[in-house]
């Protein structure tokens, strides 16, 4: 790969190839890397109010591609979702979520090969001081 590109053009490209990889390692279950982020969320912190997740990843979902990942997963059963817009987990949902982690798990170690932790971490440390110095 040519080096020396603009910092933003490996951060979108990395971001790019990330989208296209864990979408196609996801489609033999009909998900996408948007489902697995939502999911991810929930497992965290109990529960996601979905406009406000949506907010967080717009730039890289639409409303509609946000709105029918959401309803995939209703439709499976995996999620609900309260008057209130809150999304929680269902068993089923919560089954699914730890057998996709156990998959995601294999993935992203082939993501990562070669990458040590210290590099992993330095790489997240480094990206979060740029966030914090543009706010």
């Amino acid at each position: 790969m040519e080096a020396n590109k603009p910092l933003g053009w490996y951060l979108k490209e990395a971001d790019k190839r990330i989208t296209a990889f864990l979408n196609d390692e996801f489609a033999d279950l009909s998900i996408s890397r948007h489902h697995w982020m939502i999911m991810q969320r929930i497992a965290d912190e109990g529960s996601i109010v979905t406009w406000e997740f949506f907010q967080e990843i717009k730039s890289t979902v639409s409303v509609q591609q946000f709105g029918e990942i959401i309803q995939s997963m209703l439709d499976r059963g995996w999620v609900t979702v309260s008057v209130e817009d809150k999304c929680i987990f269902t068993a089923e949902g919560m089954e699914a979520y730890r057998q996709i982690g156990i998959m995601q798990q294999e993935r992203s170690g082939r993501m990562l090969n070669g990458i040590t932790e210290a590099e992993y971490n330095l790489m997240i440390s480094v990206l979060n001081r740029i966030i914090g110095n543009i706010g």
